[in-house]
């Protein structure tokens, strides 16, 4: 799983969340550091904070699809914001991002959404 957020705390705390249950977890804090890793050692899903600083999760999620396009492949992304809204739910989704959670991340949370967008790739392949 690749985490793509500016704020260290909130990346620390991810990456721990999703290593307690069981994950193998990459840390990016830019959209360039994101793509790199991305390039690098593929993950099995994004989960991108919205707001990242200079750059934001459109970003991120823009330039995912561009480098699936490109190599004929597809990563689940999850957006993650602490401003949720309904709007900023439809504008995520409709940007290409598969789930949108809000930042109050329960563990459960963001466990179900990994496994649902996981599922929903699988079902697509399929």
């Amino acid at each position: 799983i690749l985490v793509v957020d500016h704020d260290a705390d909130d990346c620390e705390h991810l990456r721990s969340l999703l290593e307690k249950s069981g994950a193998s977890v990459m840390v990016a804090r830019s959209v360039e550091e994101a793509l790199e890793l991305q390039r690098k050692s593929p993950p099995h899903v994004v989960i991108a904070e919205m707001h990242l600083g200079s750059s934001d999760g459109y970003a991120v999620i823009k330039a995912i699809r561009e480098h699936n396009f490109e190599y004929r492949d597809f990563t689940p992304a999850i957006a993650i914001t602490s401003f949720a809204s309904h709007a900023d739910k439809e504008r995520a989704l409709t940007a290409g991002f598969n789930a949108y959670v809000p930042k109050s991340i329960e563990p459960a949370c963001i466990v179900d959404a990994i496994t649902r967008v996981l599922r929903d790739s699988t079902d697509l392949a399929a």
